[in-house]
């Protein structure tokens, strides 16, 4: 038989098992922006636009699928305000893939 102390261990663990498997299911998802064109100047506009945003906790821009990974903030970005976000800089998406959903053209939220 378990001694109570090894029940208890056992008990912390399985708790800590699934604190980490709800903190990983409230992350918030990232978001996958397609452009049409792609260049080393527009992965400096897009970086500077969107990781002043608070809403925006990291963005990875890759030119040879011309896309970019939205990572978002804690809080979450809606995709309405990420698009914006882009045609304020001249880089209208062509398609986004996100948790709210694929977009091709302006979300409405």
């Amino acid at each position: 038989m378990f001694s109570r102390s090894a029940i208890l261990v056992l008990a912390g663990l399985f708790s800590l098992g699934s604190l980490s498997a709800t903190a990983e299911a409230a992350a918030p998802q990232d978001t996958v922006v397609t452009f049409g064109e792609m260049c080393g100047g527009c992965v400096k506009r897009i970086n500077a636009q969107l990781t002043k945003m608070p809403e925006i906790a990291g963005v990875k821009c890759d030119v040879a699928t011309k896309s970019a990974t939205v990572t978002p903030a804690a809080s979450g970005v809606s995709a309405r305000v990420l698009w914006e976000a882009l045609e304020g800089i001249g880089k209208t998406p062509v398609k986004m893939v996100g948790p709210s959903g694929t977009f091709t053209t302006k979300p409405a939220n």
